[in-house]
């Protein structure tokens, strides 16, 4: 072992993200007696999760959180691994750490490195996390640590993109730039990114959906559940639309608005609708919005070996062990990936929770040496 890696902590597992998803792989793993590092975007990013941004209205679907919001849920998520803090565990005579360690840090760069001889490397090396533990700013340098895992539990989630309206155009870093946006998220009258989690808040009522295609086609059925006066609006861009999914929406009299969207009209923090292009302003009382989304994954670069297999979107796909594989279709060894960033699964919080159960033992049981 060299003198650097001396100095540094070797941690069990390295959980990417501090959602729910997160979260539960770091206190399933902690409760398996391993040592878990948990990095948290949310204190120096704009990336504070789905949940936290889209939801100040209070979440009825999440286990065990009755009735809470997304600010005090991401909070209560923290207390849970707080209360699993690192002590030192003896077991047949040989003392290890155990529990959880919660950094605040933003992942810049993942790598794998080879081991020394003597340290317990079960996925054949050791990943490298390069962190950024200090809000990125243009004018400063970043504050970069380094931290060593055996293995590493992806939890980091997706960014929804948002709409071009009233964007600050001048804001570089990602944590600023939809500044303007999310002063109208968040709440009853905002913009909502998910119809299963929040169509119920709108039953009966007037209905925009901002979104073309196949992303606004899916949030047009899943509404009906909720309300038929809908209206789609595609904010100047293609609609997308097939002939046979026109014909259907001039069934259901939705209407069709493709002119471009140039502000909000609101109130305090309440969206009450929007004014296009030409002057005219269409009002609703609800907001729906589906742009696409933007994986959480830059650091796994090409250059620096990562070859893994995505769906359409840039999602990773798993095994059934919530391991990640590569292009070939082969486990990658000591990656895991749970949440949002998985493919195929839904985007809902109870979801998150079991990916993150099982990414969580499935990273503390490769850690057993028989």
């Amino acid at each position: 072992m060299t003198e650097g890696q001396a100095k540094r902590t070797m941690y069990d597992v390295v959980v990417i993200g501090a959602g729910p998803a997160g979260a539960q792989a770091a206190v399933s793993a902690a409760h398996q007696m391993r040592h878990v590092l948990v990095l948290d975007a949310g204190p120096v990013s704009h990336r504070k999760g789905r949940a936290y941004w889209s939801k100040t209205v209070e979440i009825i679907d999440a286990p065990a959180f009755p009735g809470i919001s997304g600010i005090k849920f991401m909070k209560a998520l923290r207390e849970w691994m707080a209360a699993r803090p690192v002590r030192t565990v003896s077991i047949s005579g040989r003392a290890r750490p155990a529990g959880i360690e919660l950094r605040a840090g933003m992942m810049l760069r993942l790598t794998r490195t080879a081991a020394e001889p003597g340290e317990r490397a079960p996925a054949g090396h050791l990943f490298e996390l390069e962190v950024s533990t200090a809000p990125l700013r243009d004018e400063k340098s970043p504050q970069i640590e380094r931290f060593i895992g055996r293995t590493v539990v992806i939890a980091s989630g997706f960014d929804d993109v948002w709409p071009d309206i009233e964007v600050e155009e001048s804001a570089r870093r990602q944590y600023r730039r939809y500044a303007s946006v999310f002063r109208f998220a968040g709440n009853r009258k905002g913009w909502h990114v998910c119809i299963r989690c929040d169509g119920h808040l709108h039953v009966d009522e007037k209905l925009a959906i901002l979104a073309t295609g196949d992303l606004a086609w899916g949030i047009a059925r899943g509404a009906q559940d909720f309300t038929e006066k809908l209206a789609i609006l595609t904010n100047g861009r293609p609609h997308g639309f097939t002939a046979q999914q026109l014909a259907t929406l001039r069934e259901r009299g939705i209407p069709l608005v493709e002119e471009k969207i140039v502000a909000h009209v609101g109130k305090g923090t309440d969206l009450l609708g929007v004014r296009l292009e030409s002057g005219r302003e269409l009002f609703f009382d609800g907001f729906m919005l589906d742009l696409g989304l933007v994986p959480n994954t830059e650091y796994l670069r090409k250059e620096d070996g990562w070859s893994l297999q995505e769906d359409d979107e840039g999602l990773l796909v798993v095994d059934e062990d919530g391991q990640v594989l590569d292009t070939k279709g082969e486990p990658v060894p000591g990656l895991f990936a749970a949440g949002d960033i998985v493919a195929g699964q839904r985007n809902l919080i109870a979801t998150a929770f079991a990916l993150g159960q099982n990414a969580g033992l499935s990273a503390s049981d490769v850690l057993r040496e028989w």
